[in-house]
């Protein structure tokens, strides 16, 4: 697992459901993915690096290192996106 910080909501752009087998991860895309990727580095660097790669966008999100459920986790990030989504746009 490799973190790069808070992501601030102002930031992120669409939030997508994908799965690997029977993984499910969310993929957070941002309009600015290099600002994040510059605060990591090494090994995390690398992962994030070949997450960019593979999904157009370095930041991924299970829930099992949460040990939370992964659709109760997905219900709040996109209800948050949204509200966050509708604050920006009114502003």
């Amino acid at each position: 697992m490799s973190s790069v910080g808070l992501i601030k909501w102002e930031d992120i752009v669409e939030i997508e459901t994908q799965q690997v087998v029977t993984a499910r991860f969310l993929l957070i895309y941002t309009s600015n993915p290099d600002h994040y990727l510059e605060k990591v580095k090494g090994y995390k660097k690398k992962l994030l690096e070949a997450n960019y790669r593979m999904y157009d966008t370095p930041f991924s999100v299970t829930s099992n290192p949460l040990q939370y459920d992964f659709d109760d986790l997905e219900k709040l990030l996109r209800e948050r996106f949204l509200e966050q989504s509708d604050r920006i746009l009114s502003e």
